[in-house]
């Protein structure tokens, strides 16, 4: 077992909802800790609202990646399964209840097999909670 988490959390203009797209891409791009491919080098078919879920799924998400264990290939939980509730809970009580969530980004190391976090975005900040592991 071997991997790191990703923690980060960045503002958001006043005005960012005016330019979403461009507002978010800058926003995940500065969450992430590797360097982005230019935008001539992005997929041109994809919005960030395609990875856009209910905060229920992206609970989900990121209490699984937490937890770690089977689903990752590991014996044993890294996190147990109340730890990792209490964890995301506390990271989500940084935003505000109208906050919007994402999942599947891909934020890490993509040297690492596993990627897995969610995204939380409210009106004055965005902020990831991630987990970058190997099996």
């Amino acid at each position: 077992m071997h991997g790191y988490y990703l923690l980060n959390f960045v503002p958001l203009p006043v005005d960012w909802q005016g330019d979403e797209e461009a507002s978010l891409t800058k926003a995940f791009e500065a969450l992430d800790d590797q360097t982005w491919k230019p935008p001539e080098l992005r997929p041109k078919d994809q919005l960030w609202m395609d990875y856009e879920v209910d905060e229920a799924r992206a609970r989900a998400h990121a209490v699984e990646a937490l937890v770690g264990g089977g689903a990752v290939g590991h014996t044993r939980d890294t996190v147990s399964e109340r730890d990792s509730s209490t964890i995301w809970k506390r990271f989500r009580d940084l935003f505000s209840l109208e906050a919007r969530f994402f999942i599947g980004l891909g934020l890490g190391d993509p040297a690492y097999t596993f990627q897995h976090g969610a995204i939380v975005v409210d009106n004055q900040k965005a902020g990831c909670l991630c987990v970058i592991e190997g099996d």
